[in-house]
């Protein structure tokens, strides 16, 4: 059975990015084999996105990929819109299929998305984090206030919940082993209990329980 990737983008007001986004998306994938479905998770939008989508999916049907869009008639917060995503995906996904979260703000590359997939196909990883504190690692358009705290965060999450290869615990670019998460969240009913910008780094405490069961690998990001 072939094997899938789910990307799970929550969204918010992004119908200036969402087009080209879409677009990088289509690019991409069109001469590579795999069966891509992208989970739009529009968090009550007020703006045009739902109609940017509609635009893309009618101008660009195509068999590569498929987009599903999941609306919130009101703003949740990242947590909720994670939380939907992730479900939908447990749902209509297999254990070895893989998920990936972005950004839409196009901070995020696809390229790197699929690299990061690549490692958990073919190295039997189950969760790779698209890493800023990696040696090759950078970042451009951030103020030294947000990366001193962040890298501030990174130290204490380190310290008092170590995971093997892992430096990067706020960083909401990751791919999954479908399979792995889902059995935690099984057993978690709490899984998905943070509701704002910090579910991010709550999903990654929730998977340090089972750090002896879950292989963990970080790539480099240009961010």
């Amino acid at each position: 059975m072939t094997k899938k990737f789910f990307y799970i983008l929550p969204s918010y007001n992004e119908s200036l990015n969402l087009y080209e986004l879409l677009s990088n998306f289509k690019n991409f994938y069109n001469n590579k084999k795999a069966n891509v479905i992208i989970v739009i998770i529009d968090d009550g939008s007020n703006d045009n996105s739902l109609s940017i989508i509609k635009k893309f999916t009618k101008k660009n049907k195509t068999k590569k990929f498929s987009v599903k869009t999941l609306i919130h008639k009101k703003n949740l917060g990242l947590g909720r819109a994670l939380k939907t995503g992730f479900e939908y995906c447990f749902l209509k996904g297999n254990n070895n299929d893989i998920l990936i979260t972005m950004d839409t703000d196009n901070s995020h590359t696809v390229s790197l998305s699929y690299k990061m997939a690549k490692q958990i196909l073919l190295n039997k990883k189950d969760i790779v984090i698209a890493s800023r504190y990696q040696l090759t690692s950078k970042t451009k358009g951030l103020n030294k206030l947000r990366k001193i705290l962040s890298f501030g965060a990174a130290i204490l999450y380190k310290i008092f919940f170590p995971i093997k290869n892992i430096k990067d615990y706020t960083s909401g670019f990751r791919a999954f082993r479908l399979g792995k998460i889902k059995n935690v969240w099984k057993i978690d009913k709490k899984f998905f209990s943070e509701k704002g910008f910090s579910a991010s780094a709550d999903i990654l405490l929730k998977l340090y329980k089972d750090k002896n069961k879950i292989r963990f690998s970080e790539l480099p990001i240009n961010l």
